[in-house]
């Protein structure tokens, strides 16, 4: 997959995920596979008012990319002046957010309450096609509700302003998160545009993937929360698309030492105490499924020093591994694991 000169590979791609993807997570996602990686979303208006305190959302280094900035606001000259800021950072694609349902933001005008008003949208990609140094790109969601599907008509707009990639999640502004989404609505977005479109939602294994990929033509596979706890889903889904045998679950003592990476890399950035706040949802989620995980959510929990928390952890997978050593086995509700 390409997007312009951009190399994407196979076009496995993180999605952005507030309070998730900053910089150590998409360097651990990268290490397991991702091809592209996304920012969390970064408020234009913000960004423009204080560009020294949006800078952690924006931060890349070079083995954490290629990386894409998502940008959400609702006026077109702060958009504009967004992604000519980032243009000069270490980032490689400008992504307009026209998808998010959440309500502040979309009371804001911003997010996907751009469904509901396209002139305004048009007018948002155009400025920002204007402005940006790098590829542009859009995140859409089918529609605000089940009676109005605009996507394909959106996409077809962004198209001819100049746009180089579109992403679709086919459930509407309506539906949340809820429900699930239609791919047929990526299928029918694929065949009325000629740049590259990336499915997004509902991807859970490497056999989503594949289904995705054959049903809908889409170019490239986007994943966001079947990655929380689980940033091995893009190698398995690489692995299971070149030979098409899966590869066995990860085992424990991998997992804890990614773990164990993350939490570093979150000290390395926002100091030991701001590192073992985040990380708190972070360990939840890698033990998801496995024996004992609820004790050990309810311990980590509780913990507010760094050395306490990497003990915990430590001792946590530690016995996780020796479990499966000595079985082969996990111990736990496997099947509850996003592999």
């Amino acid at each position: 997959m390409k997007i312009e000169q951009l190399d994407i590979g196979r076009g496995l791609i993180l999605a952005p995920i507030a309070g998730v993807t900053g910089l150590p997570f998409r360097m651990i996602s990268k290490q397991c596979g991702a091809d592209l990686v996304y920012t969390e979303m970064i408020s234009a208006a913000a960004l423009i008012r204080s560009p020294g305190r949006s800078e952690c959302y924006f931060m890349s280094r070079d083995d954490a990319r290629p990386v894409a900035a998502q940008i959400f606001g609702a006026d077109p000259d702060e958009m504009a002046h967004a992604a000519a800021f980032l243009s000069d950072e270490p980032v490689d694609l400008i992504d307009i957010n026209m998808g998010c349902p959440v309500k502040k933001v979309v009371r804001s005008g911003a997010g996907a309450a751009l469904l509901q008003d396209r002139s305004r949208a048009l007018a948002i990609i155009r400025a920002v096609v204007r402005a940006s140094r790098r590829p542009v790109t859009v995140k859409l969601r089918s529609g605000w509700d089940a009676s109005d599907f605009c996507a394909v008509e959106m996409a077809q707009a962004a198209e001819a302003a100049g746009v180089s990639a579109v992403t679709l999640h086919p459930r509407t502004r309506a539906q949340v998160f809820r429900g699930r989404s239609d791919w047929g609505h990526i299928r029918q977005l694929k065949e009325a545009v000629t740049i590259p479109v990336i499915g997004n939602g509902d991807v859970r294994t490497p056999q989503d993937a594949k289904r995705m990929l054959c049903e809908t033509g889409c170019d490239g596979v986007m994943i966001g929360r079947a990655a929380l706890g689980n940033p091995w889903l893009f190698g398995r889904i690489r692995s299971f698309l070149m030979t098409g045998e899966e590869p066995p679950p990860t085992d424990p003592q991998t997992i804890g030492d990614t773990l164990i990476e993350h939490l570093r890399l979150e000290a390395s950035i926002a100091g030991q105490g701001r590192a073992v706040l985040r990380m708190r949802k972070f360990a939840a989620w890698y033990s998801r499924g496995l024996h004992g995980a609820a004790a050990f959510r309810n311990r980590i929990n509780g913990i507010t020093g760094y050395p306490e928390f990497y003990e915990a952890v430590t001792d946590y997978f530690s016995m996780q591994t020796a479990r499966f050593d000595a079985t082969g086995t996990f111990h736990g509700r496997q099947q509850e694991r996003a592999f």
